[in-house]
């Protein structure tokens, strides 16, 4: 699972090795869509992003150049797993070539100290990207760690397993909460939107427990369509065999089916690795969303202060609880039928699509609206205190 914000080959030389240079002739056509892939993995997520790269970039489907769609990858990795000596981020192009054979040409390789898992970094990559690939549409693929809207560096300040007796058990690997490896890495919710410098058509976010209301509500002005998972993401990530097809080379790209295509790739499994949670949000839709979302809380603030925490239907099988259904949370503090059809109404014109397996690892997946959000703790102050500064607070009031 994929947890806050937040690299691929050891050096220029290892770089050129890993990527074909070869060139075959310049664009013929103005640029319709820009996608970039955005892979801040300079950590033990290393191995998996650079799989899903070469799933992707080995694809049929990648655009010729001379076509009008780009797609482009930024890559930070290991040089092996769990050997953190500093490798060279790369940006690449990956395309079909005229003999029909997918091939990448190295466009910068950059200095070894950069920290992808930063909203510097992210700044400068996407901005380079936009002066060599002028387009109308972009699209972001950013996969790292995540940690939804939790600011970078915090650490709860009261830990409290709703368990305390249960021994955790060993589950797979996730994009789990944490950053890559460089103490400076990662990034804000605010700084990750303020880094971008295009407006996005759409940015997927294969990172853990990013399906925050928080994170669609201060991404809004900056995409339209937003996917991501509100519990943690299986390391493997999602589906980037089937995605090239989905967003390239065809008028509207897919994103509800590179959605389904996640979904499906994960209910097909058994054990732990049936696991996955997805949403598809219309960013230009959540604002009867915040309206119907401030309007229940000021009808029930003294409830949602007392509501028990542990019946509200969580997204975290650990003791990171900041991730609780935005629906059941309303239900739970005891919105009305009324309130409750305006919310959903809300919801609905606002998510796309959504899905969900019966379970994550052991945490049962019962009443899933798609979207979480935080619950207030008054022991939690500097949280409460950065939450003020959210978008979404300041649009619903919800902290005070």
């Amino acid at each position: 699972m994929k947890k806050q914000f937040a690299y691929i080959l050891c050096a220029l030389l290892c770089a050129l090795s890993f990527l074909s240079c070869s060139k075959d002739g310049p664009d013929a056509a103005p640029n319709r869509r820009v996608v970039i892939m955005y892979a801040a993995s300079f950590s033990n997520l290393s191995p998996s992003i650079e799989e899903n790269i070469n799933q992707f970039c080995k694809s049929e489907k990648l655009p010729s150049v001379g076509s009008s769609d780009v797609f482009l990858v930024y890559a930070h990795t290991t040089e092996r797993f769990g050997v953190y000596v500093n490798t060279s981020p790369v940006l690449f192009r990956a395309y079909t070539g005229t003999d029909g054979k997918p091939k990448r040409d190295t466009l910068n390789v950059y200095p070894d100290t950069d920290i992808s898992g930063s909203a510097e970094t992210l700044n400068k990559v996407l901005t380079e990207v936009q002066s060599l690939f002028p387009a109308k549409s972009y699209g972001l693929i950013f996969s790292s760690h995540g940690k939804g809207w939790i600011p970078k560096g915090y650490q709860e300040e009261v830990y409290t397993l709703f368990n305390k007796q249960k021994q955790l058990r060993q589950y797979p690997l996730t994009k789990d909460l944490g950053n890559e490896k460089p103490k400076e890495s990662g990034m804000d919710i605010a700084d990750f939107k303020d880094a971008i410098p295009m407006h996005l058509d759409f940015c997927i976010l294969d990172a853990c427990l990013m399906g925050c209301v928080e994170v669609a509500y201060e991404l809004k002005d900056r995409c339209d369509l937003l996917l991501f998972s509100p519990t943690e993401i299986l390391s493997y990530g999602m589906n980037y065999t089937a995605m090239p097809e989905k967003l390239l080379n065809i008028q509207e790209p897919d994103i509800k089916g590179v959605a389904r295509d996640f979904y499906e790739l994960y209910e097909a499994q058994s054990g732990d690795y049936k696991s996955a949670t997805v949403t598809l949000v219309d960013c230009r839709k959540l604002d009867p969303l915040a309206d119907a979302f401030r309007d229940i809380v000021d009808a029930h603030r003294s409830e949602i202060e007392k509501v028990n925490k542990s019946q509200v239907q969580a997204y975290f099988y650990n003791d990171y609880h900041w991730f609780f259904d935005l629906r059941d949370l309303l239900i739970k503090a005891g919105a009305t039928e009324s309130e409750v059809r305006t919310l959903d109404s809300a919801l609905d014109g606002c998510i796309l699509y959504k899905a969900a397996t019966e379970k994550f690892f052991d945490l049962k997946l019962e009443n899933v609206c798609g979207l979480s959000v935080y619950i207030p703790s008054s022991t939690s102050v500097n949280l409460n205190s950065f939450y003020k500064t959210l978008a979404w607070n300041s649009a619903t009031g919800f902290i005070l």
